[in-house]
């Protein structure tokens, strides 16, 4: 029978990644669907490099788990006390094969219109496994739930169908149980597309092969319109602005990208004991490699909810660098906020002999305020500086196209004030007042009392 997953999806960035993570291989199944549209879809952002994509696949897979992982601490003491968790909208397990470590998999339920998924999942993972619909309303679930986790379902849904599964879901939680599910706000919209005044965008398109993208395309909300949605789906018993239940919105909680919501169908819960760390931003400006070895990385780093210590740099396993986050970047907060002011950082550490730039694995490691690594980066030493390479030349690019618009400006200005003038004397000369100075130079010049130069033709 051939297997549609690969058992073993491990390179060495992936072990790198699950090393600084603290988990040992062996107890992380790290099969892939070979029909996992995520995967395929990283692959394709990675310009067809597996290894890449597969990092970026399980490190998102394993973060996401994480900040999951910090609602259910605060909501339960530990993840291991929710007596019932689903997974909703699991697709083919990214995340969950992580929230397997924290919530026994026979406590676990996974759903997903992807037959393939929810089977691929029970089989590899010893979760319970339910097929979803696309309509809310032909979803049967007979079971209620503690904690309903949904990432990257409400962030392609169209609005009435935004609503109805968000009443779909609430129904399916015990007294006191959680909806935790994400959003994408109207700061991550592409750009020039400006968000409707109602706070919902909806675009029929999504990085799905299979699904119709008038079901499942691209949503951004704004918290205001959450809020009444969440009114509309708890339906005409509740009073308007205050819809009986309790929600609190944490921005850009999932992977530095999307917003997080967290949903309780009781009125008056208390959120401020929730110290939510969220994944850093690194961003790598410059990486250059002196003649003596010496490898020179700076940029910025930051995060929206939390602190980010320090930025590491690590090569096969060992610490080669590292650098305090706190350097003033006025631009980073002109363009990110104030809290991203502080953000500058620089590291420096010389290679050890004989160490291969091409094969020897280098990580790019956030420390955050708990004092929690973060790998946001892993390859080669080439491929480090390559990438700086790359975004230094696409930073000339967009200045030169920066230049080139001002030039243009500037020639069109000139134009147009050229223009002005032009018209400007025109009027002048058909005035009665230069008809007049020109009668009196052309007298002039027959009395003898100028040159024809000095006259007006």
């Amino acid at each position: 029978m051939t297997l549609a997953f690969r058992p073993d999806e491990s390179n060495p960035r992936v072990s790198a990644l699950l090393a600084d993570l603290g988990i040992d291989p062996a107890t992380v199944d790290l099969a892939v669907d070979a029909r996992d549209e995520m995967l395929a879809f990283l692959v394709e952002a990675h310009r067809g490099d597996r290894e890449r994509a597969l990092f970026h696949y399980f490190q998102s897979g394993a973060s996401i788990a994480d900040s999951l992982g910090q609602v259910l601490r605060w909501r339960f003491g530990e993840p291991v006390n929710v007596e019932r968790l689903l997974d909703f909208a699991s697709g083919y397990g990214r995340v969950t094969r992580f929230l397997v470590r924290e919530v026994p998999p026979e406590r676990i339920s996974v759903a997903d219109v992807y037959a393939d998924g929810v089977r691929f999942q029970a089989e590899r993972f010893g979760v319970h496994g339910l097929v979803s619909t696309l309509r809310p309303e032909d979803f049967v679930c007979g079971e209620r739930f503690d904690a309903i986790l949904v990432t990257s379902l409400f962030t392609h849904l169209p609005e009435e169908r935004f609503v109805a599964w968000l009443r779909a879901l609430l129904g399916l939680l015990n007294p006191g149980g959680l909806l935790a599910f994400s959003a994408h706000s109207p700061e991550v919209l592409p750009t020039g597309v400006a968000m409707p005044a109602r706070g919902f965008c909806f675009a029929a398109n999504s990085e799905s092969g299979s699904l119709d993208t008038c079901d499942y395309g691209s949503t951004w909300v704004t918290e205001a319109f959450v809020r009444q949605a969440l009114e509309r789906a708890l339906g005409p018993g509740s009073r308007p602005g205050n819809p009986g239940a309790s929600l609190h919105h944490v921005e850009r909680a999932l992977c530095n990208f999307q917003d997080l919501y967290l949903v309780f169908p009781e009125p008056g819960v208390d959120f401020s004991s929730l110290a939510f760390q969220g994944e850093p931003q690194v961003f790598v400006e410059r990486a250059e490699l002196a003649a003596d070895g010496r490898l020179e990385v700076a940029g910025w780093a930051a995060v929206r909810n939390g602190t980010v210590r320090e930025v590491e740099v690590w090569l096969d396993g060992e610490r080669l660098a590292a650098g305090a986050v706190g350097g003033v970047r006025d631009d980073v907060a002109g363009v990110f906020g104030e809290s991203h002011r502080r953000s500058e950082w620089a590291c420096r550490g010389r290679l050890p002999e004989g160490i291969s730039r091409s094969t020897a694995v280098l990580r790019l490691r956030a420390v955050d305020g708990r004092g929690r690594g973060h790998v946001l980066w892993a390859g080669s030493v080439e491929g480090l500086l390559l990438a700086a390479t790359r975004l230094e030349a696409e930073h000339f690019r967009g200045l030169s196209r920066h230049l080139e618009a001002v030039h243009a400006e500037e020639r069109a200005r000139a134009r147009v004030e050229k223009r002005a003038l032009e018209a400007r004397i025109a009027a002048m000369k058909a005035s009665r007042f230069w008809k007049l100075r020109n009668a009196w130079f052309r007298l002039k010049v027959r009395l003898g009392w100028a040159e024809p130069a000095e006259a007006d033709p």
